[in-house]
């Protein structure tokens, strides 16, 4: 008998297969919400219920975000509804839960007394995960775009790990960037990769000068007013977390082309996304001794 700790991937997008296939190289690891199709790996088994065979589990990898609702799981490839409560009799009393933004979910676990880690809190996947979103925001400029990104000027708002990422790689292939930052700090780092950079307060002035307007910031900071500035047609991609930073009624009333890139590294990069998931939850677990 086996005296491996149990791991259940339950739900997720394409990321959560190759996650589950990098677990079950030092876990059992079973993966509920998914097909053969999805997770390759033979290593990983599929299970839906204790009928399926299914064990008692160690831990529970859940996706991010956990739940919209706080009912069902986020599972798009799953054959029917997985609620979050059906999970908590395949648990042992000890297990810990996993999770990125955990939302009303929070609550079920709490009430059944596990211990929950979000880790979409920590560091190490935000900035390993700047890398596939930086990359897939690049696909989209290039997919969206009449012209080329070299020679276009575009502007970057928030200059943190994405925006840092994003600013790099486009000063690479010859972009125009400006970056628009509240830290003064930021700006000077902007400006010696060799971009323009400018404070908030000169946002909406400046916009209509500029083919594409990229946002990092998580806070409505593309208002009405700059909306009305920004070119009929330019890009503005959104690569913020909900509920972004763009004012869309307004966006659509004025007839601006957006696009709200919701979790680029599962749609662009998902191996290398699952393996940075993989890899971060290895850490927690190792740093509890699992």
């Amino acid at each position: 008998m086996s005296n491996k700790k149990i791991i259940l991937v339950a739900g997720g997008d394409l990321r959560y297969g190759y996650t589950a296939g990098k677990l079950a190289e030092q876990f059992e690891t079973y993966a509920m919400g998914f097909t053969r199709q999805v997770i390759p790996f033979e290593t990983v088994k599929l299970a839906e219920s204790r009928a399926d065979g299914l064990p008692m589990c160690d831990v529970l990898v859940l996706p991010m975000p956990v739940s919209d609702d706080g009912v069902l799981v986020n599972a798009p490839f799953s054959r029917r509804n997985i609620s979050v409560k059906s999970l908590l009799p395949l648990l042992k009393p000890n297990a810990l839960v996993l999770g990125g933004k955990f939302g009303k979910s929070q609550e079920i676990f709490q009430e059944s007394g596990f211990e929950m880690i979000d880790y979409l809190a920590r560091e190490e996947l935000a900035t390993r995960n700047a890398v596939p979103t930086a990359e897939g925001a690049i696909q989209i400029m290039l997919e969206e775009m009449a012209s080329t990104i070299y020679g276009s000027k575009i502007m970057i708002l928030g200059f943190g790990r994405i925006g840092s990422r994003l600013a790099l790689l486009l000063q690479a292939m010859g972009a125009k960037v400006t970056v628009v930052a509240r830290n003064v700090v930021k700006r000077a780092e902007a400006e010696l990769l060799g971009c323009e950079s400018m404070a908030f307060s000169e946002l909406e002035n400046a916009v209509k000068n500029f083919d594409v307007i990229c946002n990092t910031v998580p806070a409505q900071v593309i208002t009405k007013p700059v909306l009305e500035k920004i070119q009929e047609n330019a890009l503005i991609l959104d690569l913020a977390s909900k509920p972004g930073g763009i004012d869309l009624e307004s966006a659509q009333m004025l007839n601006r082309r957006v696009v709200w890139a919701l979790s680029l590294p599962g749609k662009t990069a998902p191996i290398t996304a699952g393996e940075i998931i993989a890899k971060t939850i290895l850490h927690i677990l190792d740093e509890r001794g699992i």
